[in-house]
């Protein structure tokens, strides 16, 4: 005789029964096991995250390659003259006193400057990449006071008149197509010219390159007022700013693009954004501008350069970034979703089901990396909700056994990729968004269990069979 127990729960070091300390439908430890399942999600969220990771780094490499063939991101200067200089120094070596001659130079910053920049802008594609390019004509009216030169020459400097120079630059030469220069009404010939800067110890540092022609003085000008008139006509990629090339600056910005960034480091006085222009505009003060009008060896470092970065909107990876970063918030919301289904519908769910769940929410973040970078970032947000929603919907009716759990569960994610696609697009309020979002739904699911048997003694357990004696 034999005796045969199928329904006991087995027992650990002969007399400790784990089955009594877990109950069999506890909703309470079946809400903890789907916390640690939307938890776990975050690995395929994370190779998800590689991927995109390896293709932004992609569409930096093609914007690099586009702005290596062409040119890069570019910083315009309009007229300066530099004049050089030579003064005696006193230098005591081995307790003699030597005569050493020091070269220098001479900057004089217009009075009044004027800059109007029109850019013409067009889309280089490589590949999948698409990188917005311009060519700027940016014409400039300036005005010096050269009576500066010689009042804020250093004391003992021996200008060099001879070897006076007006000179703009270009922050890279690659894109130069053409400038003109015109002097009191005479044209100059422009070509590029090197200046070397020095160190404490007159030893060249830096070589700078821009673009120039000799004034052709010989002594002091006579008068004090210099008119000067220059155009450059210049291709770049991306970002376009310019200098407060004098004292007193008045830039006008204007171009065929409908999405500009003014983050140059001084927001325009006026702007105005239409579907496929811009136009804006600053007024730099000789104060603001924070650099003297005249000096020695001043060099253009210092220049504030207001200006506008062309946003390339087509370009999903910064919003697919926002969205990964949401990404363990909304998978626990969905998980949460499932969960009161199962709550209120009596049907259990399979904690493998859940896995399923969250794979699913995984893919998403794939297909709207790879459809946005086909038809843009809202093409491939609504493909890639409408066939999550759909399949998430139908699995919904399918696991809790109704249709009218499908249609509550196409309510439900519709409303919650809807927030999702309000979060990406509101970055300013994002986090007060997805803040009410949340508590919202941690609310909603306290009010809804708030009558729940969390233990589930209450639920009854099956009575134990009865022993077979064979």
């Amino acid at each position: 005789m034999s005796d045969s127990h199928t329904g006991a729960s087995p027992s650990v070091g002969g007399g400790f029964d784990l089955g009594r300390l877990l109950p069999q439908r506890s909703f309470g430890l079946k809400l903890l096991l789907v916390c640690a399942l939307a938890l776990s999600m975050a690995v395929p969220a994370g190779f998800v995250y590689m991927i995109f990771t390896s293709r932004a780094m992609a569409a930096q490499t093609a914007i690099m390659d586009v702005t290596s063939l062409q040119a890069g991101s570019q910083n315009l200067m309009g007229p300066v003259i530099v004049v050089p200089f030579d003064r005696e120094t006193v230098v005591s070596l081995a307790n003699v006193n030597q005569i050493r001659r020091k070269p220098g130079h001479m900057i004089l910053y217009a009075e009044t400057g004027e800059a109007n920049a029109e850019l013409a802008t067009a889309i280089r594609k490589r590949g999948l990449q698409q990188v917005p390019v311009y060519n700027v004509t940016a014409n400039f009216i300036a005005t010096f006071n050269t009576d500066r030169i010689a009042a804020e020459a250093p004391s003992g400097a021996v200008l060099r008149w001879s070897d006076a120079r007006i000179v703009m630059n270009v922050s890279d030469l690659r894109g130069a197509k053409d400038a003109q220069i015109t002097v009191a009404g005479r044209p100059l010939e422009i070509a590029p010219v090197e200046f070397d800067r020095t160190d404490a110890d007159d030893q060249p540092n830096q070589t700078l390159r821009v673009l120039g022609a000799p004034l052709g003085w010989t002594e002091q000008p006579t008068s004090a007022t210099l008119p000067v008139q220059a155009i450059l006509n210049v291709a770049g990629a991306q970002n376009i700013s310019l200098a407060t090339f004098a004292r007193e600056t008045t830039i006008a910005l204007a171009g065929n693009w409908g999405a500009p960034s003014f983050d140059s480091g001084v927001l325009p006085d006026t702007r105005e954004i239409a579907a496929n222009t811009f136009s804006a505009s600053w007024r730099i003060p000789f104060l603001a501008r924070g650099v003297p009008g005249a000096g020695a060896d001043l060099w253009f470092d210092g220049l504030m350069s207001p200006g506008a970065s062309l946003i390339d909107e087509a370009s999903p990876y910064q919003s697919v970034d926002r969205a990964l970063k949401y990404a363990p918030m909304f998978i626990g919301l969905v998980f949460l979703t499932y969960f009161l289904f199962e709550v209120t519908s009596g049907r259990r769910a399979h904690p493998a089901q859940y896995v399923l769940v969250g794979l699913a929410q995984t893919i998403f973040y794939m297909l709207l990396l790879s459809i946005s970078e086909v038809a843009g970032f809202n093409m491939g947000f609504i493909a890639a909700a409408v066939a999550t929603v759909l399949a998430l919907s139908l699995y919904a009716g399918s696991v809790f056994g109704s249709r009218m759990a499908a249609v509550k569960a196409l309510g439900v994610f519709s409303l919650l990729y809807g927030l999702i696609y309000v979060l990406l697009r509101q970055e300013d309020y994002a986090l007060l968004v997805g803040s009410i979002a949340s508590f919202l739904a941690i609310a909603g699911t306290m009010w809804m269990t708030r009558k729940l048997d969390w233990y589930g003694v209450g639920r009854g357990s099956p009575p134990a069979p009865r022993d077979k004696t064979a």
